[in-house]
């Protein structure tokens, strides 16, 4: 039996208790916003939780995984598959986190805070504009302009996509 079978079957040993929680690994089928559908054994369950519970007051994070990922997966229902609930991912697709003013640290926060990059882009481009426009006077000639123009920012250049806020 390799290591991680081994590891497997102790953490269903420990989990398949009497009464409690039944923990399992299935195949995501599909994923949805706070749901997703799961193969186990064959059969389809629907409506598997991404998150225990949600509540007003409460920063709620969401871990969408990805279709074909593998999830661990707690019947809170001792077996019967009623209330199904995520706890792990393989894969993520997104990361969702709502309410609340809590700070996000990703990566360990080196980099600094991000960035609206709609303003940022605008602010780059007036700027360039500017630069573009200036016209410079000298005394006993004409004025005179910059002899090249600036190239104005694309906001896809340098945007990470991956990450949004």
């Amino acid at each position: 039996m390799g290591k991680h079978s081994e590891i497997k079957q102790l953490i269903r040993s420990i989990a398949s208790t009497d009464g409690g929680a039944t923990l399992f690994e299935a195949t995501v089928v599909e994923s949805k916003d706070t749901e997703c559908t799961i193969k186990y054994q064959g059969l389809e369950h629907k409506n598997v939780r991404l998150v225990c519970g949600f509540s007003q007051s409460l920063t709620t994070v969401i871990v969408k995984p990805a279709v074909d990922s593998t999830v661990l997966v707690a019947d809170l229902s001792s077996g019967k598959m009623r209330d199904l609930v995520v706890l792990m991912v393989e894969k993520v697709e997104t990361v969702t986190i709502n309410g609340g003013n809590e700070t996000i640290t990703i990566n360990g926060g080196e980099l600094g805070g991000l960035v609206n990059i709609k303003a940022l882009t605008n602010k780059l481009n007036a700027l360039v504009n500017t630069f573009n426009t200036h016209v410079h006077s000298v005394s006993g000639k004409t004025t005179l302009t910059t002899t090249q123009q600036a190239q104005t920012f694309n906001q896809s250049d340098y945007e990470d996509t991956k990450i949004k806020h």
